[in-house]
């Protein structure tokens, strides 16, 4: 397999984790900013995350062995590599400029960074000249690593350090802008922000539980083996397994208890109130129904081991997004059986008056500045 496609590889690979890691953030950015996660948010996710991986593989890998590589000079001079284009056979056309490796190379480092035009555009909401700015700076970190041979990490440069790069690649940017600001809507007057908790929407919420108690349950099992392999502890798996399930599931009990949602109802901006105003008096009880018939069985599974878990909590997920999907404003089991209902509560967390109740307007917000 050659060297570029073993970097579109690795870049895809690494980029695809990445957005699994980004993916609660982004979540909980984008109920905030519009209320809702759509097809294109997520696809501007994965890819945005393969490019960045993506300039990192093509512009430093394959990284070689100690000792085994030569070192390269840099290009200081402004244009200086660029004059090559003009050095071939001036009569041969087009066909002989696309075969000049000079413009290959040229060319390829435009296109390198206009998806980098386009994301900043799409994402940051800015234009032409942000774009140009964030090229520079990308394109300027890249060089410097190069030319300090990965910080020091090598005796010297093994890739060229050239001071056309940052002049082209600064260019794919902005060409990047321009063209995006062809296909990309800039919205204009107000957004209003749905009133209704659709049932998509907190599938997502349920998904980004059970992502948050994955990545943190894998990050406590990591320092916990950092702290046995360096540390004073010993090596247990039992114990591991245990810190693994236990603590994140002590924020889902701190945060249901404390603040009446779980991270993922965070997550999707919605809280739980009593359905009936009277029964205010009682919502600590209903927190802890909620929490008992929510969050509690799944982690009581894990922590059993064995069939219970690899049979018991397939069927509670299931069961759980199966109730979500019947009940109104997709209220799920525990807040059915805690005799809470769902709302929206970005008004509340970003200091707007709203007003209260599933079905009332929510008030519009200002669309977001190009």
């Amino acid at each position: 397999m050659s060297d570029q496609a073993t970097n579109a590889l690795i870049a895809i690979a690494l980029g695809s984790a990445l957005a699994l890691l980004l993916f609660v953030p982004t979540a909980a950015v984008q109920y905030r900013l519009n209320g809702t996660l759509g097809p294109g948010d997520l696809a501007t996710l994965l890819s945005a995350a393969v490019y960045g991986l993506a300039l990192w593989t093509y512009t430093l890998l394959p990284m070689p062995e100690s000792g085994r590589y030569l070192c390269k000079t840099s290009n200081l001079e402004p244009l200086g590599s660029i004059d090559g284009l003009w050095a071939g056979d001036p009569g041969g056309g087009v066909t002989a400029l696309l075969r000049d490796p000079v413009f290959l190379q040229l060319a390829l480092n435009v296109l390198l960074f206009v998806p980098l035009g386009f994301f900043v555009r799409v994402i940051l909401k800015r234009g032409f000249l942000v774009a140009g700015l964030a090229g520079l700076a990308v394109s300027l970190l890249i060089e410097t690593t190069q030319l300090t041979g990965v910080w020091t990490l090598y005796d010297c440069p093994y890739r060229l350090f050239d001071v056309d790069d940052l002049l082209v690649n600064t260019t794919g940017a902005v060409a990047g802008s321009l063209l995006s600001a062809i296909v990309v809507r800039r919205r204009t007057g107000v957004a209003v922000m749905p009133t209704r908790i659709t049932r998509g929407r907190r599938i997502v919420g349920m998904a980004s539980d059970l992502w948050f108690m994955v990545l943190f349950g894998g990050f406590v099992a990591l320092a916990y083996r950092a702290a046995a392999v360096y540390g004073p502890l010993s090596l247990d798996l039992d114990v591991q397994t245990t810190l693994q399930v236990a603590v994140p599931y002590g924020v889902q009990v701190a945060a249901v208890l404390l603040l009446g949602r779980t991270v993922g109802e965070w997550t999707i901006s919605v809280r739980a109130v009593p359905r009936r105003s009277g029964l205010n008096r009682w919502e600590p009880l209903s927190r802890l129904v909620k929490l008992l018939t929510g969050i509690t069985p799944p982690v009581a599974l894990l922590l059993l081991g064995g069939w219970w878990a690899l049979v018991g909590v397939p069927l509670f997920l299931v069961l759980t997004v199966a109730v979500s999907l019947v009940t109104p404003q997709a209220r799920g089991l525990s807040h059915t059986l805690a005799g809470l209902d769902l709302r929206i509560a970005a008004d509340e967390e970003l200091g707007r008056d709203g007003p209260a109740g599933a079905d009332a307007p929510v008030s519009p917000r200002p669309a977001a500045a190009e």
